[in-house]
């Protein structure tokens, strides 16, 4: 799995990075056999201000497919990253789910899946 993090207006250290890329990788796990690129922007809105203003955007591609794009804004970074790692699980479950099924597949709920 190719990564980019960035951050707007908020550092990323190596902990939140490995936060970020521990998260995803239990997220993306039925992509385990697939090169799959992942970008990440954590941004704080309002730096200054505080509030729930920090936002983690996260674009997955894969080879042939329209890019699967979510957001999860909250007031922790790590917070928004969680929400942000269920939201493209669930969105690349489905988009598998429904391909793979239709096309004469494997449906996802047929995969073995390796617990964590």
């Amino acid at each position: 799995m190719q990564l980019l993090v960035r951050g707007v207006h908020l550092q990323v250290d190596e902990a939140l990075h490995s936060f970020v890329e521990v998260h995803l990788e239990r997220a993306l796990r039925i992509f385990q056999q697939q090169s799959v690129s992942v970008e990440v922007h954590l941004v704080d809105t309002n730096a200054a201000k505080g509030g729930v203003d920090q936002s983690a955007r996260v674009t997955l591609r894969l080879p042939g497919v329209p890019a699967i794009h979510v957001e999860e804004t909250s007031d922790d970074v790590r917070r928004a990253v969680l929400g942000a790692c269920e939201r493209l699980e669930h969105a690349a479950k489905r988009w598998v789910d429904k391909h793979h099924h239709h096309a004469g597949g494997v449906a996802l709920a047929d995969l073995p899946v390796d617990e964590p």
